[in-house]
């Protein structure tokens, strides 16, 4: 399972909507949202999108800070918390589905046999060493997560992609992933500095 892991791709990218018309130029302010099911994970994602879009020449600020860790998301709280921050631009990231595959593997007993010299045909010339192998879970989380960027100034959608992080051990790596890849893929088509 290893070898698959490490032959697998890191993070997939498809572009699933762009309109330049909605604005030329690129974002310098963003509010960045993110939608996911449990708090925590929505908190993580707004402060690691955040982070790395600040560490370019953008200010971006995280919605939860603005308007707390509420489980909704409502379009008005968005719209206020744009206009409070003064932002050009409104990011949002959506959690759509999280897969975690686990697989146990049992561990194994070994017993590795050293010759102390002399006739190593000679059976008690040998220490017997024995080596236990301890179980092991490997985890994989595949995670799909939908961003979209509207202008904050009308409110029209300029630009959506469908990011896909496989084979991540931990949900926070994941989250970190899909963070960079974000905010790079932002850099590729222009809409930020």
């Amino acid at each position: 399972m290893l070898v698959i892991f490490a032959c697998a791709p890191q993070i997939e990218i498809v572009k699933l909507y762009e309109d330049r018309s909605v604005n030329d130029g690129p974002y310098e302010k963003i509010l960045v949202v993110g939608i996911a099911t449990d708090v925590d994970e929505r908190r993580r994602l707004e402060t690691l999108l955040t982070e790395n879009l600040n560490a370019g020449n953008n200010e971006a600020v995280a919605a939860y800070k603005m308007r707390g860790l509420t489980p909704t998301v409502l379009q008005d709280d968005i719209d206020s918390a744009a206009s409070e921050a003064g932002a050009d631009a409104i990011l949002v990231t959506h959690i759509v589905s999280v897969d975690k595959q686990v697989e146990f593997e049992e561990g194994r007993t070994e017993v590795l046999f050293e010759c102390r010299g002399g006739d190593p045909a000679d059976y008690f010339l040998y220490d017997q060493k024995v080596l236990k192998l301890p179980d092991s879970v490997l985890i994989a989380h595949t995670v799909v997560a939908v961003t979209s960027l509207y202008d904050a100034a009308s409110n029209a959608r300029a630009w959506t992609i469908q990011s896909t992080c496989f084979d991540k051990e931990s949900m926070d790596q994941v989250l970190q992933e899909e963070a960079r890849a974000i905010v790079r893929q932002l850099k590729i088509d222009d809409l930020i500095n």
